[in-house]
């Protein structure tokens, strides 16, 4: 395992504790859900977002659409690589709490 996705299983376990988060798989990578809607998921030593169009994480740099297959973007998920793994929590965080209102 992976540092990134060691950090991600940290993230996760502090979630499903906290929240109502549970762990599953979206795409063959293992995601986080709140009310079975996924918000956060690591993808090929990525982790991946659904956001807010006005969240700025798409300003990072080396971040962008996600992409699950080339030309499939989806709307509202953004990719952040690790180079930015030091914001992963605050983007879980954030991720967590939008789904949390689509699905309330």
């Amino acid at each position: 395992m992976s540092h990134y996705e060691q950090l991600y299983n940290e993230i996760g376990d502090q979630l499903v504790m906290s929240d109502e988060v549970v762990k599953g798989s979206m795409f063959g990578a293992k995601c986080l859900k709140i009310n079975k809607k996924a918000f956060a998921m690591f993808h090929r030593g990525n982790m991946v977002f659904k956001l807010p169009a006005d969240n700025g994480a798409a300003a990072l740099e080396g971040a962008g659409t996600f992409e699950p297959s080339p030309g499939k973007a989806m709307k509202g998920w953004i990719q952040v690589p690790p180079d930015h793994a030091d914001q992963w929590e605050e983007l879980s965080g954030t991720a967590l709490r939008y789904v949390r209102s689509l699905t309330e």
